[in-house]
């Protein structure tokens, strides 16, 4: 950081106050030395009452119920009198428990008729079905649709597993208050303690305060976390109004615990060096962007972020932000995260708070950029908590930068299977597929059809790409330059090095994206994925970017190839028009598909186009009639391969098999479709921990799986196939 900032810093009387002096430079009363303890409390007998926090009774309906629920829908001509009586006379009981007798429990609950499922709702007798850690899920389905009549069969359930107090969250009373008290700091039970204590509040203290004034233990360290977080949400009278209920004594106690949220902060604080702060941490700008903070008030500003988390926010966070810059203070988020190591995590509790809620669309990015690169073992050690940071970041890039993880990610077992978890989940809420949700997911740069204008104040330039994806830059005259000019001095001082630095962030986030869009229409073209006419224009033969990829290849529609012309018509291979069949789904047909593959290889030689990966000039394979009737490929036996490019064939869809005996890996797989598997062994195999130790491998047979079983080579698609013989012919030759 440079000594002399580029902003002025504020005087002391335009620092927000709490920045100017906190609260712990304050005089603090004294505490008592032990904590005050009332006892003989009688809490309130109020009946149980049920209140839905915004959006939950949604989630709860629609929670994810597949591996139970549909293994036996409900039938066409279900008769639910027939299913009342089984339950209600306990021949139920006498079937056992699971198998039809659970199938039909959850059919007459979900969508039986209300009145006999409340019936069976109060039938204890079976409880003890839904006792389980694994019955989670249908609880709160079973909480959506009938509140407080599955409130029982809840707290049966909860008493049996902690886990299954989560579907407690929309009911409040004393019995659901103890179990929110327990849940807090057991891991998978603590979110929905904080949120019951969050949304429920005034109503649920009473409860919550008698716990808070027991004897020193878990249970009243608990109590106490909750009262702290009611009080944030909600204030400190509400807390002081239901130590009333229990008197005077009560309400000196509950005083004596400190209610106003700003005066709890640990002792000692984790105070930064002033030193430290103007040496680490960029300057914070005040609304306005024409004043900075001092580096004191700085200071005061990052203690508040370090003595915060995501669940527990320092109470004058919220109040301090609203007076400073938002640009500013994401970069002060990003330094907080690269100011410290921590031991088995991937950033401190601050830190993570400082990004998810300070963090803009640039913070997101170089979050990506830094997860993507974790190591195995960072992504263990709490590296996965990481998603749950970049999906909070208030960006609109975050769909993509998930993505991006879910292909790119240097952890391929963790980081890009939960990253793609996370976007199939986005997926199945839109009612899309994962292919089509990347699609949807391509950034369009804010071109349009001739580029964009970047403006210099007296001058402006037209930037673009062309069909390779160059960039291209024309003046107001229309003259091609050969670059775009950086900012003269007679150039607005603030517009022109913006854009200059724009246009050179453009053309990095372009080829990014081309890499990566060009690679999944390869993968599309050995998939046979296709799109809807509506959807292919939309997504390709339309879109700012991805149109220029589109024209360069060979689509078919109805089983007739065609192209995109350049003013984005659609030609035939004798370049008359071509219009798409209605109806006809699009696809980008493999050469082993294209019948005149010559031919269309003339056109595009005749107009100079470079296919973006090879289509037409791609090799294509066939296996011959004797290793079509065969299990067993070995076409390959004997060939050698050095194992970094064995290596290699994981950027072309293959897996290494897993690790055996001795720490070696002896197979690559490639997934087919149908779930089938292509397996190929070599030998003497690649060890883990020194795979230059057996430098050259020897391939033996390849086989096809299916449901784990060896099958013929003819049940594998042809277009699979050719790729299967033409990776392995390039690793072997």
């Amino acid at each position: 950081m440079p000594e002399t900032p580029r902003v002025p810093e504020a005087p002391t009387g335009a620092v927000p106050p709490l920045l100017s002096t906190p609260p712990w430079t304050r005089p603090r009363a004294p505490r008592a030395a032990e904590p005050i303890v009332v006892q003989g409390l009688r809490k309130p007998k109020t009946p149980a009452a049920e209140s839905w926090p915004p959006g939950l009774r949604e989630e709860f309906a629609a929670v994810s119920d597949t591996w139970r629920r549909n293994e036996a829908p409900v039938p066409d001509d279900v008769d639910w009198a027939w299913i009342a009586e089984y339950f209600r006379s306990g021949a139920a009981l006498r079937d056992g428990r699971g198998g039809m007798r659970g199938a039909r429990y959850r059919w007459l609950v979900l969508d039986g008729p209300d009145d006999l499922a409340r019936e069976l709702l109060a039938d204890t007798r079976y409880f003890g079905d839904w006792a389980g850690w694994v019955y989670v899920t249908p609880l709160k389905r079973f909480a959506a649709r009938h509140g407080l009549a599955a409130r029982p069969l809840i707290l049966h359930a909860a008493k049996a597993h902690l886990s299954c107090a989560q579907a407690l969250v929309p009911f409040v009373d004393d019995a659901t208050a103890q179990f929110m008290i327990k849940g807090m700091g057991k891991s998978g039970v603590e979110s929905a303690s904080r949120a019951w204590f969050a949304w429920h509040g005034p109503a649920a203290a009473p409860f919550v305060v008698a716990e808070a004034l027991r004897k020193p233990g878990p249970k009243r360290t608990y109590a106490e976390h909750g009262i702290a977080i009611i009080v944030r949400e909600h204030g400190g009278a509400c807390v002081l109004d239901a130590a009333r209920r229990y008197g005077d004594a009560a309400v000196a106690a509950m005083e004596a615990l400190g209610l106003d949220p700003l005066d709890r902060y640990p002792d000692p604080l984790p105070e930064p060096d002033e030193e430290h702060v103007r040496a680490r941490y960029p300057q914070v700008l005040l609304r306005g962007r024409e004043q900075a903070l001092p580096v004191w008030a700085t200071r005061n500003l990052v203690t508040m972020l370090r003595i915060s988390s995501i669940e527990d926010p320092y109470a004058g966070c919220e109040p301090v932000f609203e007076h400073l810059d938002p640009d500013s203070l994401a970069e002060l988020a990003w330094a907080v995260y690269q100011d410290g190591h921590v031991r088995d995590d991937w950033a401190s509790p601050g830190a993570k708070y400082a990004l998810r809620r300070l963090g803009n669309a640039e913070t997101a990015a170089r979050l990506a950029t830094v997860m993507g690169r974790w190591s195995r073992n960072r992504v263990w050690t709490g590296g996965l908590g990481a998603l749950d940071v970049l999906t909070g970041i208030d960006s609109p890039d975050t769909l993509r930068h998930l993505d991006r993880l879910a292909r790119k990610a240097a952890d391929a077992k963790r980081m890009r299977e939960h990253a793609r978890w996370r976007l199939n989940a986005v997926a199945r809420e839109r009612g899309l597929t994962p292919e089509q949700l990347a699609d949807r997911l391509v950034p369009g740069f804010g071109l349009d059809s001739g580029g964009l204008t970047l403006d210099y104040g007296r001058r402006r330039f037209r930037v673009g790409f062309d069909e390779r994806l160059r960039p291209f830059v024309l003046d107001e005259s229309g003259k091609r330059r050969a670059a775009l000019p950086k900012p003269g001095v007679k150039d607005d001082p603030e517009l022109a090095p913006a854009s200059y630095k724009r246009f050179a962030d453009l053309k990095k986030e372009v080829r990014a994206v081309a890499a990566d869009q060009v690679a999944r229409l390869e993968q599309a073209m050995v998939a046979g994925r296709s799109w809807a006419p509506a959807e292919f224009r939309e997504v390709l033969a339309e879109h700012p970017l991805m149109r220029h990829i589109a024209r360069r290849l060979v689509w078919s529609a109805g089983g007739e190839p065609f192209r995109i012309a350049e003013d984005g018509t659609f030609a035939d291979v004798r370049d008359d028009a071509f219009a798409l069949p209605e109806g006809a789904a699009v696809s980008l047909p493999h050469p082993l598909l294209i019948e005149d593959r010559a031919a269309w290889a003339e056109v595009f030689a005749d107009y100079e186009i470079l296919q973006p990966f090879p289509q037409l000039g791609r090799p294509v394979h066939r296996l011959t009639d004797d290793e079509r009737a065969s299990t067993r490929l070995g076409r390959f036996s004997g060939g050698t391969a050095h194992f970094g490019r064995i290596l290699g064939l994981t950027s072309r869809g293959w897996e290494l098999g897993e690790t055996e005996d001795g720490g070696f890996r002896r197979q690559v797989i490639r997934t087919a479709p149908g779930g089938r598997r292509v397996m190929a062994f070599f030998t003497p195999g690649i060890r883990v921990l020194a795979p230059e130790e057996y430098a050259e491998q020897e391939f033996g047979d390849v086989i096809v799986l299916s449901s784990g079983t060896t099958t013929p080579w003819r049940d594998l698609d042809p277009v699979t196939a050719s790729e299967v013989l033409n990776d392995l012919t390039r690793l072997t030759s």
